[in-house]
């Protein structure tokens, strides 16, 4: 059910951004896999650069997740009305495109989502190790954790 399809300059532009979306969502999943690569050689270094490539492409990602937003509001659409809805609402003949488009940005952030939780339970592992090794070592003091006893 078609209620009125967007101007051709508002859909170039949603096509645009979803497009720069898929783009970040991309360097988002490669930067996974180049943590993942440099967590396994503990190279403290590589994953702070990737770490910061990571805060940037999401922050980039975050930006044009608002144009989005600011595009739909410019066009008197409402702000809870989901992008599916929006785009079979008002895409017409090209709502098809659009689908796919969001379709492949939606699971292209599910893999990413998943992949930064893989990470970040291997960068705990690889602390929980080197600082073991460490304490053994004794070139650390042992941390300290709660203790019921110590809690009076």
């Amino acid at each position: 059910m078609v209620i009125k399809q967007l101007s051709s300059t508002a859909m170039q532009e949603l096509r645009y951004l979803l497009e720069q979306m898929n783009t970040c969502a991309l360097a988002l999943e490669e930067i996974g896999k180049k943590e993942q690569e440099a967590i396994h050689l503990l190279d403290s270094d590589r994953v702070l650069q990737l770490s910061e490539r990571r805060v940037n492409a999401h922050q980039q990602l975050g930006e044009l997740e608002k144009e989005c937003h600011g595009l739909l509001r410019r066009q008197n659409i409402p702000a809870d009305m989901t992008l599916e809805v929006v785009i079979d609402m008002y895409a017409g003949t090209q709502a098809a495109d659009f689908q796919a488009l969001r379709r492949k940005l939606y699971e292209r952030i599910m893999v990413v989502d998943q992949s930064s939780q893989e990470n970040r339970l291997r960068l705990l592992a690889a602390y929980n190790v080197t600082s073991t090794i460490l304490q053994k070592l004794g070139l650390t003091q042992n941390s300290t954790t709660y203790s019921r006893s110590g809690a009076k």
